[in-house]
């Protein structure tokens, strides 16, 4: 077979279906009390979604239909509770006959066997609207540490490379992928923290050629560290972490520019989804020109109406979701990642050829936006807004405007409705500010009644009828 990142599409499509049937049969249906509880009260059985198309038709789910009440507790009933069983039934061959021949003659080397695979060992915490544990086996850190010699290949880096990362020190899933990605390539990664004196001293203490550095402070840190005396002059690739917008990713060459760093060092993004492990990465081939390539046995990458969660054509910016493929703690079908993105690109990659799917235009956690509000900073849940006015029998037409006001400049979250003829103005009013208040536990700033054609339209488009100021 070719190897992972140059398969035909036959061979993409024949993979694909054989992994979300073992994913969905074999480990989740059986061993999730969530996915269990959520099949039955859709009617359906897991062998009904047990292939790419079947799946597809699922509806996709996020933190808060699983932690409804802001509770994170809720998210433990997504990780899979297996045990000696449920291990021989989705373990591969060779492990299992491994495995087999051990519990006859080494006990004690059996049950690690069977633990790397059904026990989760390591927690990071996830989450827009609300902090959530994602429990990972044994097996799981297993897989994305040998993701990480995929993901070199993707940045063009090798074995000889140095990495410096000055991401915060917080379990994170993207902390994790870095330093796991690093382990499986074999590069040496020193990771001080997010502290300018603590990232310049590890700087000066090794031959650092990458520099991994949080994408929306990227262009500060440079200048910081620049001033703090860092030797920055030897790098050769700096990674961007959180998939950065136009401007940033200016910003950051602009500041590279201005520190002395020649123009060959390549500013490239990577990005873990809210809920993934895997980290996704643009090829250095294209430097930001053509998506974050992704992995199409590990994963199964779709995109969803923004607002409703529901199947979409093209065409309109929608939200990205992630179908886990292969993980054994917290498995994930059709979790929406509050990412948006302009599509996700099946053909042939222009500038590398590699032939995985791509997300093109990205903009991480777009949907849980962090607004100063009145009453404090705090993560807004945009998809719980949108979804306590779609398919209303007392509105006609809706916007959703977010952004700061004319007067002190908070934040503001104003929802324009057009009811249809004959209804009260002011019971629909009150009633959406209800209704929404319960759907994303945010009373709006302001509910306003218009007439047709009287709807704002003017501002950034963060989906359909959604806009940012």
């Amino acid at each position: 077979m070719a190897d992972w990142d140059r398969r035909s599409t036959q061979q993409l499509t024949k993979q694909r279906e054989a992994a979300v049937r073992s994913q969905v049969l074999h480990a989740v249906a059986p061993f999730s009390p969530y996915w269990r509880a959520r099949l039955k009260a859709l009617g359906r059985t897991p062998a009904s979604v047990a292939g790419v198309a079947a799946l597809s038709k699922l509806p996709a789910v996020g933190e808060r239909d699983i932690c409804p009440d802001g509770d994170p507790a809720g998210a433990g009933a997504l990780v899979l509770q297996a045990g000696e069983s449920g291990f021989a039934l989705h373990a591969q061959g060779p492990v299992l006959r491994k495995a087999m021949v051990d519990r006859l003659v080494r006990p004690g080397s059996y049950r690690a066997v069977v633990e790397a695979d059904t026990r989760p060992t390591s927690y990071v915490f996830a989450g827009l609207g609300l902090r959530y544990p994602v429990a990972s086996t044994r097996s799981d850190l297993d897989l994305v540490a040998r993701t990480g010699a995929r993901l070199w290949q993707l940045l063009g880096l090798t074995r000889g490379d140095v990495v410096v990362s000055g991401l915060a020190p917080l379990r994170t899933a993207s902390v994790q992928a870095l330093e796991l990605g690093a382990l499986g390539a074999g590069s040496p990664l020193l990771a001080p923290g997010d502290d300018v004196d603590e990232v310049a001293g590890a700087l000066r203490l090794v031959p650092a050629t990458v520099l991994a550095l949080p994408s929306a402070t990227a262009a500060t840190t440079l200048d910081d560290l620049d001033e703090a005396g860092a030797p920055l002059a030897g790098l050769k690739t700096l990674l961007l972490v959180g998939a950065p917008y136009d401007d940033e990713r200016a910003g950051v060459r602009d500041a590279l520019t201005r520190i002395g760093v020649p123009d060959s060092c390549v500013i490239l993004a990577v990005h873990v989804p809210d809920g993934h492990r895997l980290m996704w990465a643009e090829c250095r081939e294209s430097a930001g020109r053509t998506g974050l390539h992704t992995y199409p046995d590990l994963e199964l990458v779709q995109m969803v109406d923004a607002e409703t969660g529901e199947d979409a054509p093209a065409g309109d910016r929608r939200e990205v979701v992630v179908t886990q493929l292969g993980f054994r703690g917290t498995a994930l079908l059709r979790w929406r990642t509050g990412d948006v993105a302009d599509a996700v690109a099946e053909d042939a990659c222009p500038a590398c050829a590699r032939t995985v799917p791509r997300v093109v235009g990205l903009h991480a956690g777009a949907l849980v936006p962090l607004l100063a509000l009145k009453g404090g900073t705090r993560a807004v849940d945009l998809r719980g807004v949108t979804g306590a006015l779609s398919g209303r029998p007392d509105v006609v037409d809706w916007r959703v405007v977010i952004g700061p006001g004319k007067r002190d400049r908070t934040d503001q979250v104003i929802v324009h409705v057009v009811p249809p003829d004959g209804v009260d103005s002011a019971e629909v009013a009150v009633a959406v500010a209800r209704d929404v208040r319960a759907a994303a536990g945010l009373l709006p700033t302001q509910v306003v009644v218009a007439g047709p054609g009287e709807l704002p339209d003017q501002g950034a488009a963060l989906s359909r009828r959604v806009l940012s100021r």
